[in-house]
């Protein structure tokens, strides 16, 4: 058995395409080692060869002022996308080419609906404890 050249854990969503953003996707996103091969890429049950791949695009974002990349790959079967924490270095061993961008996170309807729930039943909370209900 061939040993990955390179490893490192992640979050793989198979996705619509695109740059990045916040979503549901991502709360039930794989979650697995990220292992680069010298001819494929395999994260659990998702394994691209080399020779599948049509694009692949590296994105750098921030969140807060955390930078993180997430790696986005299309091949004619589908298309993925990868998360990586700060530390890992994938780019440094990728067996296909990409390109590197910078991406400004967006926020898919469900990621803003959460955010308005949550922070309406903090302003609630706040409330209550201030006039003493």
């Amino acid at each position: 058995m061939v040993s990955p050249v390179y490893k490192a854990w992640t979050k793989a969503i198979e996705s619509d395409g695109g740059p990045p953003r916040y979503g549901a996707d991502w709360i039930s996103a794989t979650r697995g080692w990220f292992k680069v091969f010298p001819e494929r890429i395999e994260c659990g049950d998702i394994l691209i060869e080399v020779g599948e791949v049509q694009d692949a695009v590296l994105y750098r974002a921030r969140q807060w002022l955390i930078p993180f990349d997430i790696l986005d790959v299309s091949t004619e079967r589908g298309h993925w996308q990868f998360g990586f924490n700060p530390w890992a270095n994938v780019a440094a061993y990728l067996p296909f080419p990409f390109r590197k961008e910078r991406v400004r996170m967006r926020y898919s309807a469900f990621s803003i609906a959460v955010r308005v729930i949550v922070l309406t039943y903090l302003i609630f909370i706040i409330v209550r404890q201030l006039s003493g209900w």
